[in-house]
Formats: structure tokens, sequence, C-alpha cells
């Protein structure tokens, strides 16, 4: 995959758990379900599902981060 494919991918993402948690999804509990949809499917490539988990996990994360107020 390229380097702008992955950029594009990251992006949709975060704006994807972006626009969840506006409307007041649980971000956790969402991408928890998208991980154990994945690891039921029995298609999907052992180390493919972990660097996808792990881009799941990075991209909640990274939204707590966002979401900090602003020192004073």
């Amino acid at each position: 995959m390229s380097e702008d494919t992955e950029k594009i991918l990251r992006m949709d993402l975060k704006a994807l758990l972006v626009a969840a948690e506006d409307l007041y999804v649980d971000v956790d509990q969402l991408c928890e379900a998208a991980i154990q949809s994945m690891l039921s499917e029995r298609a999907n490539d052992a180390e493919d599902l972990a660097g996808t988990m792990t881009a799941i996990e990075v991209a909640a994360d990274s939204l707590q981060v966002m979401r900090w107020p602003e020192p004073l």
C-alpha cells in the first residue's frame, strides 16, 4: 500500500471516529465491536488484523488527545 493510500485511510478512520463521538456514540465500544467483527472473519490475515487493530486503537486514543481542553 502506498504512503498516500495509508494517509488517506488514517484520515478516513479518524474522521469517522470524530463523527461518531460528535453523535454521542461510545467510541471505545464502537472500536471494540469493529475489532470483534474483524476477528470473526476467517478470511482475514493475522498480520493484517494486528495492524488494523493497532490503527483503530491509535486513532481512538488520538481523539482523547485532540479533545483535551487548551491550558489557560
